[in-house]
């Protein structure tokens, strides 16, 4: 009996695309090859590929989602997204796939595609009765931009809308910042956010669901020198640390994971997702929800997995396996 086929779906569209393929690699790694027959399938502008652990090329068919290994086609079973931003975290992939059949294990079309968005997911938390940060939402034909970010007020953060790894977002102190802000957040994404700026501890916690319950993970504080957690705090600079689990008082411990386990079940989400905070001292304010979140070596999910007695290769097989109990 052969085993099932699973996809790893890395690459992407965006600046991620980097972080994409370690988070794949990683992924892989974990799957138990006694269980599972994976195979990687990379995703680009120029097309879409298949290659084997080892990276040897194998012929694939985008339109069956199956590849043919000299047995004839073999159709994919599942499908497993370690694609940061567009298409796997933004629901395009998603829907491809309910449309071919196969299930995956990130949340569906919807939830994806909502949660893509930061400002269409603060504006349905704040709907919803959580406290986030005052915010605008930014296209390029809009009069008054600058007057738009003014009224958020100082300091804010100017960010493109629908991006990842802090990519193309700036904190803006004065009047004079702005535009070189917006221009900045404007090519990575043609919708903006400004969001006024919540000044304290920066939190993440990881969520997980592998037995129908949403299950928080141990939370992590992000302690930087940078102005904001950019790309280069989150992969190159050697003084950022990631406390896991964060010093915090129970009481704060609880509220974030709580907090976080209640967003993952209210939209709808799957799989492994972060939702980030900041706690002001007297007040969290959840910052957005991370649905394909990082899972390389720099990464914060693994490590929360590793403290929390899950671990990476029972968090993966577990999702794996679920995964394929449900209909794509």
């Amino acid at each position: 009996m052969p085993l099932p086929l699973i996809a790893v779906v890395r690459g992407g569209y965006t600046g991620e695309s980097v972080i994409s393929m370690q988070s794949a690699s990683r992924m892989l790694a974990a799957i138990d090859r006694a269980r599972f027959d994976p195979l990687f399938v990379s995703i680009s502008r120029s097309g879409w590929s298949c290659e084997t652990p080892e990276e040897a090329p194998v012929a694939f068919d985008r339109g069956a989602f199956s590849v043919d290994r000299g047995q004839g086609p073999e159709r994919f079973a599942g499908a497993m997204i370690a694609i940061h931003g567009s298409p796997g975290e933004d629901g395009l992939l998603q829907g491809y796939l309910d449309l071919v059949g196969v299930p995956y294990q990130t949340g569906g079309v919807l939830c994806m595609a909502l949660t893509m968005s930061k400002h269409g997911t603060t504006a349905l938390l704040r709907q919803l009765g959580f406290d986030v940060a005052p915010s605008a939402m930014l296209m390029p034909h809009m009069p008054d931009l600058h007057a738009r970010v003014a009224a958020i007020g100082f300091p804010c953060f100017v960010k493109p809308d629908r991006s990842g790894s802090s990519l193309g977002i700036s904190k803006v102190k004065s009047a004079a910042d702005v535009q070189a802000a917006l221009d900045k957040a404007f090519a990575e994404c043609t919708t903006v956010m400004a969001e006024a700026g919540a000044t304290g501890r920066e939190l993440t916690c990881g969520v997980i669901d592998l037995g129908g319950t949403a299950r928080a993970l141990p939370v992590c504080e992000i302690v930087h020198s940078k102005e904001f957690f950019d790309y280069e705090a989150k992969y190159h600079a050697s003084d950022t640390q990631e406390l896991v689990p964060a010093p915090l008082h129970d009481d704060v411990t609880r509220l974030v994971q709580e907090r976080s386990a209640a967003i993952y079940t209210l939209l709808e989400c799957r799989g492994m997702v972060r939702v980030d905070h900041i706690w002001t001292g007297d007040r969290l304010v959840t910052i957005e929800v991370n649905t394909t979140p990082g899972f390389s070596g720099a990464s914060i999910f693994p490590k929360m997995l590793e403290v929390s007695g899950i671990g990476v290769a029972a968090a993966v097989n577990g999702l794996v396996q679920q995964m394929l109990q449900r209909i794509g």
